[in-house]
């Protein structure tokens, strides 16, 4: 699966590098933008746009008894009972689209997710390096050490905890770079990249490093996963969440995803005679 989600993550780099220099934004709304407009041409590709047609054609006409026919209790409930029937029938023929629109917006949000979701730590700051061992472990009984590279200080021993599978280190980082954090094991060496830099600009920022072939492992492919046969289960920094603000409010990156994406597509739908 690696190889697979490397190539994605390449692809993803280099529709994204022209817009690491600017604000976060420019980045997000252009994606979005086009997420928008190819969840669009995959809903008309995929749908019975006759039916779909045919199904708000009828809703409409419903709503327009309800209120023309208010005052009329019987004609009423059965115009409510109409405009049931047909948001089910236009739900049932808008299901089909959803299930080849997940795949695609599943990837474009997990590549926006390395990106948008945490900033790389600042010269000074520090972070809780958490390291969760495989089932059946005891991190008391193991054998397990980090090793900071040269411009990250290791500012705390380990703290095992055996009830989680667990053992945490605080770190300190000193200098600007993307560095390597080294954890040692009996049988290996397991590296996790650490991201400094003296600006938040937009780049991959790898939270979590995880087993390969897990779930995780798919969500967080900004690195190579750990290793199937390590006793390491998964790494994690505890970098910064990255604030997007407008108009004085913080806004998630997954939230301004969606209601870009979204508004985009019915603003186009028209444009691409596509019914949504």
């Amino acid at each position: 699966m690696w190889p697979i989600l490397r190539a994605i993550t390449r692809a993803f780099d280099a529709i994204l590098t022209p817009f690491a220099g600017l604000h976060p934004w420019v980045g997000l709304t252009v994606v979005s933008v086009v997420t928008g407009v190819v969840m669009l041409l995959i809903f008309g590709k995929t749908s019975n746009q006759q039916k779909i047609a045919e199904a708000k054609d009828k809703l409409k006409a419903y709503i327009m008894e309800m209120w023309i026919f208010r005052n009329d209790t019987v004609v009423m409930f059965s115009a409510i009972g109409s405009v049931i029937r047909s948001n089910l029938q236009y739900l049932r023929h808008s299901l089909r689209p959803l299930v080849f629109l997940f795949l695609p917006v599943l990837v474009i949000m997990v590549q926006l997710g390395i990106r948008y979701a945490n900033e790389p730590l600042a010269p000074g700051d520090t972070a809780v390096v958490s390291v969760k061992l495989k089932e059946g472990t005891a991190p008391s009984q193991t054998s397990l050490d980090l090793v900071a590279a040269e411009g990250v200080r290791v500012v705390s021993p380990a703290l095992r905890i055996d009830s989680k599978n667990e053992v945490n280190w605080e770190i300190m980082a000193e200098q600007s770079g993307h560095h390597q954090l080294a954890l040692v094991t009996a049988a290996g060496t397991v590296q996790k990249s650490l991201d400094v830099g003296p600006e938040r600009k937009l780049g991959k920022v790898g939270a979590v490093k995880a087993r390969a072939n897990s779930w995780n492992a798919f969500l967080y492919p900004a690195e190579p996963p750990v290793p199937s046969d390590s006793i390491i289960e998964s790494i994690q920094v505890t970098y910064p969440h990255r604030e997007l603000r407008f108009l004085g409010l913080t806004i998630n990156w997954l939230l301004a995803f969606f209601v870009i994406s979204v508004a985009a597509g019915f603003a186009l739908k028209g444009v691409f005679g596509i019914e949504v």
